[in-house]
Protein backbone atom coordinates (compact mmCIF):
# COMPACT_ATOMS: atom_id res chain seq x y z
CA UNK A 1 0.00 0.00 0.00
CA UNK A 2 2.96 2.31 1.12
CA UNK A 3 4.75 1.52 -2.36
CA UNK A 4 1.29 2.34 -4.28
CA UNK A 5 0.87 5.60 -2.88
CA UNK A 6 4.85 6.49 -3.32
CA UNK A 7 4.05 5.11 -7.01
CA UNK A 8 0.87 7.88 -7.35
CA UNK A 9 3.17 10.62 -6.02
CA UNK A 10 6.04 9.75 -8.09
CA UNK A 11 3.57 9.58 -11.33
CA UNK A 12 1.83 13.02 -9.90
CA UNK A 13 5.16 15.28 -10.06
CA UNK A 14 6.06 13.59 -13.39
CA UNK A 15 3.02 15.34 -14.94
CA UNK A 16 3.47 18.24 -13.08
CA UNK A 17 7.10 18.88 -13.68
CA UNK A 18 7.02 19.70 -17.18
CA UNK A 19 4.51 21.95 -16.97
CA UNK A 20 6.06 23.56 -13.92
CA UNK A 21 9.46 23.73 -15.84
CA UNK A 22 7.99 25.52 -18.49
CA UNK A 23 6.27 28.25 -16.47
CA UNK A 24 9.84 28.92 -14.72
CA UNK A 25 11.96 28.55 -17.89
CA UNK A 26 9.85 31.01 -20.04
CA UNK A 27 9.93 32.38 -22.14
CA UNK A 28 12.52 30.90 -24.35
CA UNK A 29 12.84 33.27 -27.36
CA UNK A 30 10.66 36.77 -28.13
CA UNK A 31 7.21 36.87 -27.60
CA UNK A 32 5.15 38.10 -30.74
CA UNK A 33 2.11 40.24 -29.92
CA UNK A 34 -0.88 40.68 -32.35
CA UNK A 35 -2.40 43.75 -32.38
CA UNK A 36 -5.70 43.04 -34.50
CA UNK A 37 -5.83 46.73 -35.62
CA UNK A 38 -3.18 49.20 -37.64
CA UNK A 39 -0.84 50.94 -35.97
CA UNK A 40 -1.73 54.76 -34.43
CA UNK A 41 -5.04 53.16 -33.00
CA UNK A 42 -6.08 52.82 -29.65
CA UNK A 43 -5.44 49.09 -29.30
CA UNK A 44 -2.33 49.84 -30.76
CA UNK A 45 -1.19 52.08 -28.09
CA UNK A 46 -2.34 49.63 -25.02
CA UNK A 47 -0.68 47.17 -26.61
CA UNK A 48 2.40 48.92 -26.56
CA UNK A 49 2.67 50.58 -23.45
CA UNK A 50 1.44 47.33 -21.79
CA UNK A 51 4.26 45.17 -23.22
CA UNK A 52 6.91 47.75 -23.38
CA UNK A 53 6.40 48.28 -19.12
CA UNK A 54 6.19 43.91 -18.92
CA UNK A 55 9.39 44.01 -21.18
CA UNK A 56 11.46 46.50 -18.72
CA UNK A 57 9.42 44.66 -15.44
CA UNK A 58 10.18 41.05 -16.63
CA UNK A 59 13.30 41.23 -18.78
CA UNK A 60 11.29 39.50 -21.54
CA UNK A 61 11.40 40.78 -25.61
CA UNK A 62 8.08 41.90 -27.48
CA UNK A 63 7.72 41.72 -31.00
CA UNK A 64 4.19 44.04 -32.36
CA UNK A 65 2.25 42.30 -34.71
CA UNK A 66 -0.12 44.52 -36.63
CA UNK A 67 -3.00 42.68 -37.98
CA UNK A 68 -5.51 44.72 -39.15
CA UNK A 69 -8.96 44.00 -40.85
CA UNK A 70 -12.25 42.48 -40.56
CA UNK A 71 -13.07 44.15 -37.38
CA UNK A 72 -10.69 42.75 -35.81
CA UNK A 73 -10.88 39.29 -37.07
CA UNK A 74 -7.94 39.01 -39.08
CA UNK A 75 -5.64 39.49 -36.21
CA UNK A 76 -7.40 37.22 -33.54
CA UNK A 77 -7.84 34.11 -36.30
CA UNK A 78 -4.10 34.04 -37.14
CA UNK A 79 -3.64 33.71 -32.97
CA UNK A 80 -5.61 30.41 -32.96
CA UNK A 81 -2.93 28.74 -35.93
CA UNK A 82 -0.11 29.85 -32.62
CA UNK A 83 1.22 27.25 -30.67
CA UNK A 84 -0.19 27.45 -26.87
CA UNK A 85 3.33 27.95 -25.10
CA UNK A 86 2.65 31.23 -24.46
CA UNK A 87 5.29 32.82 -27.47
CA UNK A 88 2.20 34.12 -29.62
CA UNK A 89 -0.41 36.91 -27.57
CA UNK A 90 -2.71 39.12 -29.16
CA UNK A 91 -5.10 41.97 -27.21
CA UNK A 92 -8.29 40.73 -27.60
CA UNK A 93 -11.14 43.79 -27.41
CA UNK A 94 -15.12 44.13 -27.17
CA UNK A 95 -15.59 44.49 -30.69
CA UNK A 96 -13.59 41.40 -31.96
CA UNK A 97 -14.36 38.74 -29.23
CA UNK A 98 -17.81 39.96 -27.76
CA UNK A 99 -19.63 41.67 -30.36
CA UNK A 100 -17.90 40.45 -34.26
CA UNK A 101 -18.99 36.87 -33.63
CA UNK A 102 -22.86 37.45 -33.86
CA UNK A 103 -22.08 40.70 -36.23
CA UNK A 104 -20.60 38.86 -38.28
CA UNK A 105 -22.34 36.07 -40.40
CA UNK A 106 -18.71 34.17 -40.91
CA UNK A 107 -15.90 34.83 -38.59
CA UNK A 108 -13.23 31.98 -38.59
CA UNK A 109 -12.74 31.30 -34.56
CA UNK A 110 -14.87 30.35 -31.79
CA UNK A 111 -14.68 33.15 -29.00
CA UNK A 112 -15.15 31.28 -26.47
CA UNK A 113 -13.39 28.26 -26.93
CA UNK A 114 -10.12 29.39 -29.61
CA UNK A 115 -8.89 31.58 -26.90
CA UNK A 116 -7.23 31.42 -23.56
CA UNK A 117 -7.84 34.66 -21.32
CA UNK A 118 -5.19 35.64 -19.43
CA UNK A 119 -6.00 39.22 -17.97
CA UNK A 120 -8.01 42.14 -18.49
CA UNK A 121 -6.30 45.16 -19.54
CA UNK A 122 -8.59 48.69 -19.71
CA UNK A 123 -12.00 49.66 -20.47
CA UNK A 124 -13.09 53.18 -21.82
CA UNK A 125 -16.55 54.17 -21.96
CA UNK A 126 -18.39 55.80 -24.81
CA UNK A 127 -19.42 59.74 -24.46
CA UNK A 128 -22.57 61.31 -26.01
CA UNK A 129 -20.91 65.11 -26.96
CA UNK A 130 -22.46 67.75 -28.82
CA UNK A 131 -21.34 70.45 -30.51
CA UNK A 132 -20.22 73.47 -28.31
CA UNK A 133 -23.20 75.51 -30.16
CA UNK A 134 -25.59 73.76 -29.52
CA UNK A 135 -28.96 74.14 -27.53
CA UNK A 136 -28.13 70.88 -25.65
CA UNK A 137 -26.49 71.43 -22.54
CA UNK A 138 -27.93 67.93 -20.49
CA UNK A 139 -28.29 64.32 -21.18
CA UNK A 140 -31.85 64.89 -20.04
CA UNK A 141 -32.70 67.54 -22.39
CA UNK A 142 -31.12 65.47 -25.30
CA UNK A 143 -33.33 62.68 -24.31
CA UNK A 144 -36.70 64.68 -23.96
CA UNK A 145 -36.01 65.79 -27.24
CA UNK A 146 -35.79 62.04 -28.63
CA UNK A 147 -39.10 61.40 -27.05
CA UNK A 148 -40.77 64.09 -28.48
CA UNK A 149 -38.99 63.91 -32.15
CA UNK A 150 -39.24 60.28 -32.47
CA UNK A 151 -36.58 59.29 -34.77
CA UNK A 152 -35.86 62.26 -35.62
CA UNK A 153 -32.15 63.45 -33.04
CA UNK A 154 -29.55 62.58 -34.81
CA UNK A 155 -26.54 60.49 -34.09
CA UNK A 156 -23.21 60.11 -35.18
CA UNK A 157 -21.26 57.12 -34.51
CA UNK A 158 -17.78 55.63 -36.31
CA UNK A 159 -19.96 52.83 -37.52
CA UNK A 160 -23.10 50.34 -37.47
CA UNK A 161 -22.08 47.39 -35.45
CA UNK A 162 -19.24 49.57 -32.93
CA UNK A 163 -19.59 49.34 -29.32
CA UNK A 164 -20.80 53.17 -29.76
CA UNK A 165 -23.76 52.47 -31.92
CA UNK A 166 -24.73 48.85 -29.69
CA UNK A 167 -24.10 51.00 -26.52
CA UNK A 168 -26.67 53.50 -27.50
CA UNK A 169 -29.14 50.67 -29.17
CA UNK A 170 -28.77 49.07 -26.10
CA UNK A 171 -29.83 52.70 -23.86
CA UNK A 172 -32.59 53.44 -26.50
CA UNK A 173 -34.01 50.29 -25.72
CA UNK A 174 -33.85 50.79 -22.03
CA UNK A 175 -35.24 54.18 -22.03
CA UNK A 176 -37.75 53.36 -24.87
CA UNK A 177 -36.68 56.10 -27.29
CA UNK A 178 -35.26 56.33 -31.01
CA UNK A 179 -32.58 58.26 -32.84
CA UNK A 180 -31.62 58.68 -35.96
CA UNK A 181 -28.33 56.54 -36.46
CA UNK A 182 -25.81 58.27 -39.12
CA UNK A 183 -22.66 55.73 -38.95
CA UNK A 184 -19.45 56.96 -40.65
CA UNK A 185 -16.28 55.04 -41.58
CA UNK A 186 -14.63 55.76 -38.12
CA UNK A 187 -14.61 58.21 -35.37
CA UNK A 188 -13.15 60.99 -37.02
CA UNK A 189 -15.69 61.94 -39.57
CA UNK A 190 -18.47 61.14 -37.11
CA UNK A 191 -16.41 63.94 -34.60
CA UNK A 192 -16.12 66.17 -37.01
CA UNK A 193 -19.40 66.45 -38.30
CA UNK A 194 -20.94 66.66 -34.51
CA UNK A 195 -18.36 69.48 -33.89
CA UNK A 196 -19.62 70.91 -37.12
CA UNK A 197 -23.38 70.87 -35.58
CA UNK A 198 -24.30 68.41 -39.13
CA UNK A 199 -25.48 65.73 -36.35
CA UNK A 200 -27.27 66.43 -33.18
CA UNK A 201 -24.45 64.12 -31.16
CA UNK A 202 -21.54 61.57 -31.30
CA UNK A 203 -21.73 58.59 -29.57
CA UNK A 204 -17.96 57.73 -29.57
CA UNK A 205 -15.52 56.38 -26.90
CA UNK A 206 -13.89 58.16 -24.75
CA UNK A 207 -10.38 59.10 -26.18
CA UNK A 208 -12.05 59.73 -29.50
CA UNK A 209 -13.33 62.47 -28.06
CA UNK A 210 -11.00 63.48 -24.79
CA UNK A 211 -9.21 66.08 -26.76
CA UNK A 212 -12.02 68.11 -28.42
CA UNK A 213 -13.97 68.19 -25.34
CA UNK A 214 -10.82 69.62 -23.63
CA UNK A 215 -10.38 72.06 -26.29
CA UNK A 216 -13.93 73.25 -25.70
CA UNK A 217 -15.05 72.24 -29.37
CA UNK A 218 -17.20 69.35 -28.30
CA UNK A 219 -19.70 69.36 -24.66
CA UNK A 220 -19.88 65.89 -22.76
CA UNK A 221 -23.22 65.47 -22.17
CA UNK A 222 -22.71 61.86 -20.39
CA UNK A 223 -20.50 58.79 -20.40
CA UNK A 224 -21.59 55.23 -20.19
CA UNK A 225 -19.44 53.62 -17.62
CA UNK A 226 -21.15 52.58 -14.23
CA UNK A 227 -19.06 55.59 -12.40
CA UNK A 228 -17.87 59.11 -13.90
CA UNK A 229 -14.63 59.04 -15.65
CA UNK A 230 -11.82 60.22 -14.00
CA UNK A 231 -10.61 62.07 -17.25
CA UNK A 232 -14.22 63.87 -16.96
CA UNK A 233 -15.34 64.17 -13.66
CA UNK A 234 -18.10 66.62 -14.22
CA UNK A 235 -19.31 64.49 -16.70
CA UNK A 236 -22.53 62.59 -15.17
CA UNK A 237 -22.58 58.85 -16.02
CA UNK A 238 -26.27 57.87 -18.05
CA UNK A 239 -26.23 55.43 -14.91
CA UNK A 240 -26.82 58.06 -12.07
CA UNK A 241 -28.61 60.34 -14.65
CA UNK A 242 -31.94 57.62 -13.87
CA UNK A 243 -30.81 54.67 -15.57
CA UNK A 244 -29.21 52.24 -12.87
CA UNK A 245 -26.96 49.44 -13.29
CA UNK A 246 -26.75 50.63 -17.22
CA UNK A 247 -22.95 50.44 -18.39
CA UNK A 248 -21.23 49.72 -21.78
CA UNK A 249 -17.09 49.96 -22.59
CA UNK A 250 -15.06 49.10 -24.79
CA UNK A 251 -12.40 47.00 -23.28
CA UNK A 252 -9.07 45.47 -23.90
CA UNK A 253 -7.47 42.03 -22.54
CA UNK A 254 -4.54 39.82 -22.87
CA UNK A 255 -5.46 36.68 -24.69
CA UNK A 256 -3.72 33.64 -25.75
CA UNK A 257 -4.08 30.23 -27.93
CA UNK A 258 -6.61 27.78 -26.84
CA UNK A 259 -5.39 25.48 -23.81
CA UNK A 260 -2.73 26.92 -22.80
CA UNK A 261 -1.04 25.45 -18.76
CA UNK A 262 -2.60 27.10 -15.53
CA UNK A 263 0.86 27.88 -14.53
CA UNK A 264 1.76 29.51 -17.59
CA UNK A 265 -1.48 31.71 -17.49
CA UNK A 266 -0.74 32.59 -13.92
CA UNK A 267 2.97 33.57 -14.83
CA UNK A 268 1.55 35.93 -17.79
CA UNK A 269 -1.81 37.02 -15.21
CA UNK A 270 0.58 37.79 -12.92
CA UNK A 271 3.35 40.27 -15.19
CA UNK A 272 0.07 41.94 -16.76
CA UNK A 273 -1.08 42.87 -13.42
CA UNK A 274 2.15 43.98 -12.18
CA UNK A 275 2.81 46.04 -15.43
CA UNK A 276 -0.67 47.56 -14.46
CA UNK A 277 -0.13 49.15 -11.21
CA UNK A 278 3.32 50.90 -12.51
CA UNK A 279 1.92 54.52 -11.53
CA UNK A 280 3.55 55.73 -14.87
CA UNK A 281 1.75 53.38 -16.96
CA UNK A 282 -1.50 54.12 -14.93
CA UNK A 283 -1.13 57.51 -15.66
CA UNK A 284 -0.52 57.13 -19.29
CA UNK A 285 -3.62 54.91 -20.13
CA UNK A 286 -5.57 57.08 -18.05
CA UNK A 287 -4.56 60.62 -19.20
CA UNK A 288 -5.69 58.85 -22.40
CA UNK A 289 -9.46 58.20 -21.38
CA UNK A 290 -8.88 54.65 -20.16
CA UNK A 291 -9.74 52.79 -16.74
CA UNK A 292 -7.18 50.53 -15.87
CA UNK A 293 -8.79 46.83 -15.02
CA UNK A 294 -6.62 43.92 -14.10
CA UNK A 295 -7.57 40.85 -12.27
CA UNK A 296 -7.35 37.30 -12.85
CA UNK A 297 -7.67 35.10 -15.59
CA UNK A 298 -10.92 33.33 -14.45
CA UNK A 299 -12.21 36.85 -13.44
CA UNK A 300 -11.68 37.87 -16.98
CA UNK A 301 -13.24 34.55 -18.28
CA UNK A 302 -16.38 35.23 -16.44
CA UNK A 303 -16.66 38.58 -17.58
CA UNK A 304 -16.15 37.28 -21.14
CA UNK A 305 -18.95 35.13 -20.96
CA UNK A 306 -21.27 37.57 -19.98
CA UNK A 307 -20.18 40.15 -22.05
CA UNK A 308 -20.11 37.88 -25.07
CA UNK A 309 -23.74 37.32 -24.43
CA UNK A 310 -24.82 40.73 -23.84
CA UNK A 311 -23.64 42.02 -26.78
CA UNK A 312 -25.05 39.01 -28.89
CA UNK A 313 -28.40 40.20 -27.91
CA UNK A 314 -27.81 43.55 -28.76
CA UNK A 315 -26.08 43.18 -32.26
CA UNK A 316 -29.60 40.94 -32.79
CA UNK A 317 -31.77 43.79 -31.58
CA UNK A 318 -30.02 46.35 -34.17
CA UNK A 319 -30.47 43.50 -36.84
CA UNK A 320 -26.68 45.35 -37.75
CA UNK A 321 -24.64 42.44 -39.81
CA UNK A 322 -21.72 41.71 -41.98
CA UNK A 323 -21.54 39.41 -44.83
Amino acid sequence: MKNNTLKKIACALLITLPAVASAQTYPQGSIEFIVPFSAGGGTDFASRVLTEKMAEQQGWNFIIENRGGAGGNIGLSQLTRAANDGHVLAMGQTSNMAINPTLYANIPYDALTDFTPIALVSSQPMVVAVSAQSSYNDFEALIEAARENTGKVSMSTPGAGTVSHLSMEVFSSRADIEFMHIPYPGAAQAVTDAIGGHVDFVAASLPSVLSHIRSGSLKALAVTSRERSNALPETPSVAELGYEGFEASDWKAVVGPADMADELVATLNAAVNEALQDERLRNTIENEGSTIEGGTADEFANYLQAEHARWADAVIASGATVQ
